[in-house]
């Protein structure tokens, strides 16, 4: 929701949703937006993967007395049962309910935390390998990056790289 309301200035709800005004404030602001994005989804594949790693199969299970060979094959065998799962409990109601509704989806203080939260693990510099990638693909390119922030400073940059 906040890649939606990216256009629209945060003091038109300032007073109508006051945390959604801080979330949207505070990405906003210059590259923040694409670094909450990195954080999110980073977070995103972390939970992925730990629902995956804690719905791994158990042995001789049944679902819905269906024959052994769906059962094993499908459902367990190639993980499909908690692939549906984590996708329609996990992201598919969230992802229409902060379309629909994106002011009120990014009105709660788990929001306003989340924010924070992707922010601070793109800061930590753990998913820093990936610019690299984003500048060989613009070099590759040839066109030049642009950026809403102003130019690093010599101690930003070595922040930023170690």
């Amino acid at each position: 929701s906040l890649v939606g309301l990216a256009k629209v200035h945060p003091e038109m709800f300032e007073l109508t949703h006051p945390i959604a005004f801080k979330c949207n404030k505070v990405t906003s602001e210059g590259d923040n937006l694409e670094r909450y994005l990195m954080g999110r989804q980073f977070m995103a594949c972390m939970i992925i993967f730990l629902i995956n790693f804690s719905g791994g199969p158990i042995a001789d299970v049944q679902l819905w007395g269906l024959p052994n060979a769906i059962n094993q094959i499908i459902f367990f065998t190639s993980g499909l049962g908690i692939v549906f799962f984590t996708v329609v409990v996990g992201h598919l109601n969230s992802q229409i309910n902060a379309s629909k509704y994106m002011l009120d989806y990014c009105d709660n203080y788990f929001a306003l935390i989340t924010t924070w939260f992707a922010l601070g693990i793109e800061c930590s510099g753990l998913l820093h390998a990936s610019y690299l990638i984003q500048m060989l693909v613009v070099a590759l390119s040839g066109k030049g990056m642009k950026s809403k922030d102003d130019p690093r400073t010599t101690a930003q940059s070595i922040f930023f790289w170690f």
